[in-house]
């Protein structure tokens, strides 16, 4: 494979400059086979560091959802079709067995590049890149945490953390200070969720394409209102609130329909809610999709119910294309909408409050446009791209300082 394409921007203080000639190699372990908002984010910090200088692998699991994401070199997140240069490596990698077998093949990894650090999500991971570090004799473990989530370590976790010291990284300060790290562990750091603005349209110039019966409403005099409803396998509850919500809704605004996308929201027991509440026909279940950021580019609000770093980049595509977006009160919106200002928070299980403020942005057209504008403002000026990989160069370069195996 090419060598990645040199730096672009320059060097962050502390980086190359420490290490002279030597180039830092970081690795990025991550086992689910489900497209994620973890798996994109991986990709993306991989992309950013590896544009600093680093030389990145990303190890996926073979013939998985995330490694058809990352395969085809298209920007994660977007459309695969978007043809993009890939600066970091892909290789396939399994997980599965014995922990101590993957161990050893990751640490044939270690010999071909003598890696540094090793980025890693769950006590699994953790034990993995822990045991091929330790066998190797060098490299350290950095262990993120998703937005919004505790912290948890089982025993596996734990004794990785003994293994090889460990650095923390979380995406918050929140996060941080919520959680319970080991004393010897390396300096936690907290890398922001970012995206960049300016890869966003402002505007859509097109509707976007609905499946089933909502597709052909497309025939009535008065125009559709879309709300796109972001998903995941952890959802269900709340994807419940949003079709409760359309079902009130739906007799004073008739033209209202409700696209669910995202792993797992073309499950039966979601069409069948719909179907109990009679509003199956005004509710498209679009599963996963490549094209989610074209659904979202002209829709008139957002509807956030994954969680964890899917909902935060949910939230931050919505946010920064412009569109007001509501969520539950209860989860990680409230670090990114500023309620009333850029969106709306509402109680969790409380449908009536969820309408009435749902009905209020559908019908006051200048507010939800001042909303979306204030919301694509905020993204740009708190959330950028650049601070989570500042964040993730800050980290791998911690874990490589104070990690190394004395002796």
């Amino acid at each position: 494979m090419e060598r990645p394409a040199a730096p672009r921007h320059p060097l962050p203080a502390g980086w190359l400059l420490q290490q002279g000639k030597q180039r830092v190699h970081v690795l990025f372990l991550h086992s689910a086979r489900e497209w994620s908002g973890t798996a994109r984010l991986f990709a993306r910090a991989g992309r950013g560091i590896s544009e600093r200088g680093a030389k990145v692998t990303l190890l996926v699991t073979p013939d998985s959802n995330v490694h058809q994401a990352v395969s085809p070199r298209r920007d994660p997140g977007q459309a695969r079709h978007t043809p993009i240069p890939e600066p970091f490596e892909i290789i396939p990698f399994s997980t599965d067995g014995f922990f101590f077998s993957a161990a050893r093949r990751l640490k044939r990894i270690f010999r071909r590049w003598d890696a540094d650090a090793v980025f890693v999500t769950t006590d699994r991971e953790h034990l993995i890149a822990a045991t091929a570090c330790w066998m190797s004799r060098n490299g350290s473990v950095v262990r993120w945490t998703p937005a919004g989530k505790k912290l948890e370590m089982g025993l596996s976790g734990r004794w990785a953390n003994r293994l090889t010291r460990t650095s923390y990284l979380f995406a918050s300060e929140k996060d941080r200070r919520a959680a319970i790290i080991p004393k010897n562990a390396i300096e936690s750091s907290v890398a922001e969720l970012g995206v960049d603005v300016s890869t966003y349209p402002a505007n859509g110039d097109k509707a976007p394409s609905a499946e089933g019966g909502a597709a052909n409403d497309q025939k009535q005099a008065e125009p559709l209102k879309y709300i796109v409803c972001v998903y995941d396998p952890t959802s269900r509850g709340r994807a419940a609130t949003a079709i409760r919500t359309m079902s009130m809704l739906s007799p004073r605004h008739p033209n209202l329909r409700l696209m669910i996308v995202g792993p797992g929201s073309d499950d039966e027991d979601l069409r069948m809610q719909a179907a109990a509440l009679r509003v199956l026909h005004l509710v498209s279940f679009l599963g996963e999709r490549d094209d989610v950021i074209s659904l979202m580019q002209d829709a008139h609000l957002g509807w956030v119910v994954a969680e964890a770093d899917t909902g935060a980049y949910g939230i931050l595509d919505l946010m920064a294309l412009g569109i007001p977006t509501v969520a539950s009160e209860d989860g990680i919106a409230e670090r990114y909408i500023a309620n009333g200002i850029c969106g709306a928070l509402y109680p969790p299980d409380d449908s009536a409050s969820t309408a009435a403020a749902v009905a209020g942005m559908l019908t006051r057209e200048d507010a939800r446009e001042t909303m979306g504008k204030a919301a694509r403002t905020r993204v740009a000026r708190e959330f950028p791209e650049t601070q989570m990989i500042e964040g993730f160069d800050r980290a791998a370069n911690n874990a490589r300082t104070q990690g190394r195996r004395q002796g």
